[in-house]
């Protein structure tokens, strides 16, 4: 199996995330899908009442995500969250429904960030092991080269 193909299956799959609110000291852990085509992330309001967090009521339009579930908010909070295993924190809108599965559905993040796009766990590590090496090896290259260059400055010196 490719590292492509894992990365869509675990996709497919969803991953696991922790929520929490702006301030305060709860947080939960739950499996959420990644769904790149949604409006906007969304969670169940019992999610909200686990964490003792109030949120916005507001009306916006039913929608359907691609799995064909119809999802309609009842409110808005804002929440942070990463991914279990990562460190980065994203600060998300999330829509509020009643019920429904799955708990949680969130966007996948930047596709870019290799720390924290949607992958199998650890290869985020395994590239920032690989970016720590490459940076020590740099920083000895740049050191060797500057021996040389004192040791060239100094042979001019006592040359003359």
């Amino acid at each position: 199996m490719t590292t492509a193909t894992k990365v869509i299956q675990d996709e497919l799959a969803g991953i696991n995330i922790t929520l929490f609110p702006k301030l305060g000291t709860r947080s939960i852990e739950k499996h959420a899908d990644v769904d790149d085509d949604i409006l906007y992330p969304i969670l169940q309001k019992s999610i909200l009442d686990e964490l003792q967090v109030p949120y916005t009521k507001c009306q916006v339009e039913p929608y359907r995500d691609k799995k064909g579930r119809n999802h309609t908010p009842i409110g808005r909070v804002e929440l942070k969250w990463h991914k279990i295993g990562f460190l980065v924190e994203h600060t998300d809108t999330f829509y509020v429904v009643e019920s429904g599965e799955p708990p949680v559905v969130v966007k996948r993040t930047d596709k870019n960030d290799a720390d924290n796009a949607a992958r199998p766990l650890g290869l985020g590590a395994q590239n920032r092991e690989k970016r720590k090496a490459e940076a020590e090896k740099k920083r000895a290259e740049e050191e060797k080269k500057r021996d040389a260059e004192q040791k060239k400055q100094q042979g001019q010196v006592l040359g003359k």
